[in-house]
């Protein structure tokens, strides 16, 4: 059983007293239920974790963990977007309604030449946890899949899942916006998107909210997630999500954050996961990007063209803009049935190396073209044995 938008039961009757939101974690149905007895209100439920997401009263947060089957307690703690302080035209190009343009990061990192050989990410299916994605929108929706909201939309549409902030549609743009005759081009311009808002209006959401949507997309058997939100703080909760989706095989792509700093931001930093640092067009850091030996890969990540809300387009840069470039070449790669561990290894073997340190660019800049032609050296020297 996932986790769902919103309360699913209430234990006790709230009163006046503050109260706070505590991830829980239980070795016994009976720390289950001991958190639950306590529970003004009862937020999540991951069972395949045991946690449980409860809403308590101050008097009784010593409580909570006074049971030997409780493992932890941990505050369900606020997540928001970190963009940088760039201030990039952000604002529509016109003359995209008349003609296709081809960012220049699509093209710095190969998937045009990709396109070329036939390599355009049909038949993959690619989560975007975010603020969602407008189901409209005229480059995105022959491409978007189903969707689910783990936080409310003020969006004006029929769907939960409706981009009302604009971050997750420009994302969806880079990874997979339809190769046609306007608009812009994705690096997988025939994967499915499927939404999974995580992120409210003002790119907010909890770290229980985010922890749900990486376990619905495991649940789900999508091939690759794309997560551009992190912060410094490690939480239990969802480093418990990411390695469960590890292993049910999602391979989670992340931003490694936009404050300038030597340390890559969480979940960025985990094993399991590919972090993204970000670069410029003449393939120096971006001023923005942090860094650290959790860093993978790095792909371009400033003056970003793709999608936004109300087929609009518009510019945006941050290690939020640069990951989807990764997801999208992980993409290419998921449409020849590989694992998300072979994905990992083929991007880091055949990423091209831009002259950086190794804590700035990983193994190098992601190249989809060369990863793809890779692949099919492979299968051809596995058929003619």
């Amino acid at each position: 059983m996932g986790a769902t938008l919103g309360s699913i039961g209430t234990t006790a009757a709230q009163d006046a007293e503050t109260t706070t939101q505590y991830n829980v974690g239980h070795e016994t149905e009976a720390g289950r239920a001991h958190a639950r007895d306590i529970a003004v209100e009862v937020h999540h439920e991951f069972e395949a974790l045991d946690i449980t997401t409860v809403e308590v009263t101050e008097s009784d947060l010593d409580a909570l963990g006074d049971h030997e089957d409780i493992r932890f307690v941990e505050e369900n703690i606020e997540r928001s977007l970190d963009l940088p302080d760039t201030d990039p035209d952000n604002q529509i190009q016109e003359e995209l309604e008349v003609e296709q343009w081809k960012p220049w990061g699509i093209e710095r990192v190969g998937a045009l030449a990709a396109h070329e050989r036939g390599e355009t990410g049909c038949g993959t299916h690619v989560a975007v946890i975010d603020t969602g994605i407008d189901p409209t929108h005229e480059d995105l929706h022959a491409n978007i899949g189903e969707g689910v909201a783990f936080v409310e939309t003020t969006a004006e549409s029929d769907e939960a899942w409706a981009d009302d902030d604009g971050h997750g549609t420009h994302v969806s743009g880079t990874i997979a916006a339809v190769d046609n005759d306007f608009g812009v081009v994705g690096v997988s311009p025939s994967a499915t998107l499927h939404a999974v808002k995580v992120l409210d209006d003002q790119g907010t959401g909890t770290d229980a909210d985010i922890a749900a949507g990486i376990m619905h997309a495991a649940r789900k058997g999508y091939d690759v997630a794309n997560l551009s939100v992190g912060e410094p703080e490690t939480t239990q909760t969802q480093t418990e999500a990411v390695k469960f989706a590890h292993e049910e095989g999602l391979l989670l792509v992340a931003a490694t954050g936009n404050d300038g700093h030597p340390q890559v931001d969480y979940p960025a930093d985990l094993d399991e996961v590919i972090g993204v640092s970000a670069i410029a067009k003449d393939d120096s850091l971006a001023s923005f990007s942090n860094t650290g030996p959790e860093v993978n890969l790095t792909a371009p990540g400033t003056l970003v063209l793709s999608t936004m809300p109300g087929n609009q387009y518009g510019v945006m840069e941050g290690t939020s803009m640069a990951t989807p470039h990764v997801t999208g070449s992980a993409a290419l790669l998921a449409a020849h049935g590989l694992s998300n561990d072979e994905i990992r290894e083929l991007l880091t073997a055949s990423a091209e190396n831009i002259g950086l340190g190794p804590d700035q660019q990983g193994s190098g800049l992601v190249n989809a073209n060369a990863a793809t032609e890779e692949l099919e050296r492979l299968e051809g020297k596995a058929l003619a044995k």
